[in-house]
C-alpha cells in the first residue's frame, strides 16, 4: 500500500512539473526574454544616438556623448539594423520570444513594431517642431 501511494505522489509531481515547464517554457525560454529584454535596451540606446547625430548636439549633450553606437545582438553578435533618411530612423533586430500578431502578422508592443520576429523602433522628424517623435 505504501508503495503504491509513493509512486502515486512521485507522478503527480512529476505531472506537475513537466505541466509548469510546458507552460513557463522552462529556463531556455527566460533565457530567451532576457536576451530580448537587451536587444529592447540596445534598440533605444542606438536610436538615441542616432538622433543624437542627426540633431547636431552631440558634442554638446552629455546624453549624446555616451551613447552607444557599437551595440551587438546579445545572442548571434550580429550588429543590429539601422536605417536612417533624412526624416525617419529605423532600428531594428530580430527576435527569439513569438509574439501574438494581428491577422496582416503584425504586432506593436510598446514602440516597437514587430512583423514576424523581426522588432523595429520607428521615428519620423516632425517638420514644424524638428524633433523625432516614435511612430
Amino acid at each position: 500500500m505504501s508503495r503504491l501511494f509513493f509512486w502515486s505522489v512521485l507522478g503527480v509531481v512529476l505531472a506537475a512539473l513537466i505541466a509548469g515547464f510546458a507552460v513557463v517554457g522552462g529556463p531556455g525560454h527566460a533565457r530567451a526574454e532576457a536576451r530580448d529584454q537587451t536587444r529592447r535596451a540596445d534598440l533605444r540606446r542606438i536610436a538615441d544616438a542616432t538622433i543624437c547625430e542627426a540633431g547636431e548636439q552631440a558634442a554638446f549633450s552629455r546624453a549624446c556623448r555616451d551613447a552607444e553606437h557599437a551595440l551587438r545582438d546579445p545572442l548571434t553578435d550580429a550588429a543590429y539594423e539601422v536605417t536612417r533618411t533624412a526624416d525617419a530612423i529605423e532600428v531594428c533586430a530580430t527576435f527569439e520570444v513569438a509574439r501574438e500578431s494581428d491577422d496582416a502578422g503584425r504586432h506593436r508592443e510598446g514602440r516597437l513594431h514587430f512583423d514576424g520576429p523581426r522588432g523595429c523602433l520607428r521615428y519620423a522628424l516632425v517638420a514644424r517642431s524638428g524633433q523625432w517623435a516614435t511612430q
